[in-house]
């Protein structure tokens, strides 16, 4: 009778431990299993903000471009503008006639400045919202993971 006792317990806790194995050995494929789907998430989420800073970049980059070309553009015709006025100024007859032909060249002069001013403040803020559009995308991205994570 102690042996069949015995038999029994020795049974009893064989079978106990299979299934505690079997349910950490579950346990443990199931969170190898999450973590290599984090680590995969994770890996697509980084290359995602990568490429949002590569078009941040891109964006960026043209910008200056078109904002350099524009600024030479700009300086070239106001030389040519300046030699033309001092070409002008050359031909006065009177001190009255040379005045009068300075303050309209320096009002010409002033009022292309403040548009070109303008004009180039309405580009930058185009460049700046262009550049700056990839990195808020990531940024909204982010905060809705974090929402999510917090759910």
């Amino acid at each position: 009778m102690a042996t069949a006792k015995t038999a029994r317990a020795a049974k009893s806790a064989t079978e106990a431990f299979e299934s505690v194995s079997t349910a950490s050995t579950e346990a443990v494929r199931e969170n190898i299993d999450r973590g290599i789907a984090a680590m995969s998430e994770a890996s697509a989420f980084g290359k995602q903000n990568v490429e949002a800073w590569m078009a941040s970049a891109a964006a960026a980059q043209k910008g200056f471009e078109t904002l350099s070309a524009r600024t030479v553009a700009f300086q070239k015709q106001a030389l040519e503008n300046h030699v033309a006025a001092a070409k002008s100024l050359m031909t006065a007859k009177s001190v009255q006639e040379f005045v009068e032909k300075q303050n309209e060249y320096a009002k010409g002069a002033f009022e292309a400045y403040v548009a070109e001013l303008s004009s180039v403040s309405e580009l930058v803020s185009g460049v700046a919202k262009d550049a700056f559009q990839p990195i808020n995308e990531r940024v909204n991205a982010v905060g809705q993971l974090v929402q999510a994570g917090g759910r």
